[in-house]
């Protein structure tokens, strides 16, 4: 059985009620806020051959880089295997696996061709760009999502997570203007998207504008501190989380 999602992904093994709690955790994981992992596994309790929500549920244990994250991850792998997938989730599952076995730069590879075949696919684009993020790769984060940008729309579903991690790599290759420009964009879209905000204070540390830096956090703490995985405790064990390696 298959469904789509609003940006019409295929969902295999989903229904109505476990695509919504798989939403919800996708929305907490590109936001950095709320309990994905807790979302996803609702998701799996009521659909257990829903291969995406198996699928989120090991990248938020991978990303998280954290040892205990690995055995969950795996588990994971081991059981959407034995699932009906698509080809799109069949390189998920592959790219999960490159990821728990060490293969980062393999793994945003894999991710990489995904994101080119299916544009509109977010986590094949944020689960990328940590993984860029983590192997140090500062011309991917930007390119890996410049690529996908001219098959956005800004009123497309989720556009706020492209233009936030956009906003990241190019503040990465020192294009603060654009940088800071895209970030804001994206804060305007969701005000709960922590990427975004963290990338234009980044742009504002790197160019030592101390005094516009805590303004811009201050003129809405809330949205980028409250529940978010930059101030909360873990999740779960080895789940995504401000205790995980994250930047420095």
């Amino acid at each position: 059985m298959s469904i789509h999602d609003e940006l019409g992904l295929a969902c295999t093994g989903a229904d109505a009620e476990s695509l919504g709690h798989y939403r919800r955790a996708l929305r907490g994981f590109q936001c950095y806020v709320g309990d994905p992992v807790a979302d996803t596994d609702a998701a799996i309790a009521l659909r257990p051959d829903f291969v995406m929500a198996r699928v989120l549920r090991a990248y938020l244990h991978l990303l998280g880089t954290e040892p205990a994250g690995l055995a969950v991850a795996r588990a994971e792998v081991d059981a959407a295997r034995r699932l009906p997938a698509t080809a799109r989730e069949r390189a998920h599952v592959a790219a999960v696996e490159a990821i728990a076995s060490a293969h980062w730069h393999r793994a945003g590879r894999m991710l990489e061709d995904v994101a080119i075949d299916y544009p509109h696919d977010l986590l094949a684009l944020q689960a990328g760009h940590l993984v860029d993020f983590y192997v140090g790769n500062a011309r991917m984060l930007r390119d890996r999502i410049a690529r996908a940008l001219p098959e956005w729309s800004r009123n497309m579903p989720g556009c706020h997570v492209l233009l936030g991690m956009h906003a990241f790599g190019l503040e990465e290759c020192a294009d603060y203007a654009r940088a800071e420009a895209e970030g804001k964009a994206a804060v305007e879209l969701e005000r709960r998207d922590g990427w975004a905000w963290h990338a234009v204070a980044h742009v504002m540390e790197m160019q030592g504008r101390e005094r516009d830096g805590i303004a811009w956090l201050r003129q809405d703490t809330e949205a980028w501190s409250a529940d978010s995985f930059f101030r909360a405790q873990l999740v779960a064990p080895g789940a995504v989380s401000p205790r995980t390696r994250r930047d420095r």
